[in-house]
């Protein structure tokens, strides 16, 4: 029984990271430090796998540019702390190897907890409040937030989550021949929740995953069609029942593009000229600029961790405009790096983005490559670093156990593969 509590630790990081990063974090902590007692003299090839001497070289990096900033604690601590997800990933490779009925294991606790998220989600977005009462903080429920409370994060979580609950269907699809119509039930609410959510970022990328999904696994392509067409049934009935919805997914992102709702500050650029076209909206375009200045003053190091939210009004280009430039982080990873580490840090992890891009590509032109169930995961690692979307702070600590958790199962699955091999 002691061996499955790991098991069942990671089974929970999802409903953890519902509960609050607190809660998921302190999973993540006894998996880590357990983790560094259980390992043996043996076993220390683990620290020699090529993504933690990436990693460990992202974090040297990040720490030793920390040192010289102006908020040397704040940046140095954020720099020093970003490290422990190297731990996360390897302690759950570590027990995941230790357990062969741990993969099936998460399976049957993923499929709850989406069952939870989905039929709260559902319940406030038909009632007004979830099942704990909680109401989202919109006023006219264009948005919902299901058991997340005034944040909301609840499209971006299953957004996250949802491909590594795919790869869970796939594997099981290994020993039962076939994908249970209740996890085809599951995956179609996580898109219709996405979509109730009005989180329009997090829509655009499951579509996107959905679509190089589609082009990866041929032989499923039919299903997923089906899949679709149920999706955008259910979509439009939410639609007519809330109509504030498409209009803000639509309508209202079209008019952020287009500048419609921010003429008076497009009529105020400083060179006399108006611009017809936003890159997402003002408030995001105003940041991506502060960023870009910031950059462009110390192009090769960045200005250091979290350095951002200290230094940006010294960047920002109208200073009437403060409040749509400035801010914690600047709305986008990349952007992000450029102004906090520089070229460098920007160089390594684009030149991550870039070889997961390679793979992708492999798979889907290259004939003889099958389908693999780790290659739900790719994708999703892919998806996570795609540079063209709105994103939040790339070092925040909810936000990096989403991005870990994939990376930490696909690393799991190619040992695997490599075994066999």
């Amino acid at each position: 029984m002691l061996k499955k509590i790991p098991t069942y630790l990671i089974s929970l990081i999802p409903l953890g990271l519902v509960a609050g990063p607190f809660v998921a974090e302190t999973i993540f902590l006894f998996l880590s430090i357990y983790f560094i007692f259980k390992i043996s003299k043996k076993e220390i090839y683990y620290f020699k796998n090529k993504f933690f001497i990436f990693f460990l070289i992202f974090c040297f990096y990040i720490s030793l540019r920390s040192i010289f900033t102006e908020q040397l604690y704040i940046s140095l601590k954020s720099s020093l702390f970003y490290f422990r997800f190297a731990f996360y990933t390897l302690a759950i490779i570590y027990f995941l190897k230790q357990d062969s009925k741990a993969l099936n294991t998460n399976y049957i606790f993923y499929k709850y907890i989406f069952l939870f998220v989905i039929t709260d989600s559902l319940l406030q977005a038909f009632t007004g409040v979830d099942l704990f009462g909680l109401e989202p903080n919109s006023g006219n429920l264009m948005r919902i937030s299901g058991p997340f409370g005034d944040k909301f994060v609840l499209g971006s979580f299953i957004q996250k989550v949802l491909p590594i609950f795919i790869y869970f269907v796939f594997k099981k699809r290994e020993v039962i021949n076939k994908i249970l119509y209740f996890d085809y039930i599951i995956i179609i609410f996580s898109f219709v929740i996405i979509y109730r959510s009005g989180d329009r970022a997090a829509l655009g990328l499951i579509l996107f995953y959905s679509f190089l999904f589609f082009l990866v696994c041929k032989e499923l392509r039919k299903k997923m069609l089906i899949v679709f067409g149920i999706f955008i049934i259910f979509s439009t009935l939410l639609s007519i029942q809330n109509p504030n919805i498409s209009k803000r997914v639509f309508i209202d992102t079209i008019g952020q593009f287009e500048g419609k709702y921010y003429k008076d500050l497009l009529e105020e650029s400083s060179d006399g000229t108006k611009q017809n076209l936003l890159l997402f909206s003002f408030h995001h375009q105003a940041h991506f600029t502060t960023a870009y200045n910031m950059f462009l003053s110390k192009p090769l190091f960045g200005h250091g961790l979290k350095m951002f939210r200290f230094k940006c009004m010294d960047f920002i280009e109208n200073k009437n405009h403060a409040a749509y430039g400035c801010s914690t982080h600047p709305h986008n990873t990349y952007i992000q790096l450029l102004a906090e580490t520089g070229i460098f840090g920007f160089l390594i992890i684009i030149s991550l983005f870039l070889v997961i891009g390679i793979k992708l590509i492999k798979k889907i032109f290259v004939k003889n490559l099958i389908f693999r169930s780790s290659d739900c995961l790719i994708i999703a690692i892919f998806i996570n670093l795609w540079p063209l979307i709105p994103t939040g702070n790339f070092f925040n600590n909810w936000l990096s156990m989403l991005y870990f958790l994939p990376v930490a199962f696909y690393l799991f699955e190619t040992k695997k593969l490599e075994k066999i091999n």
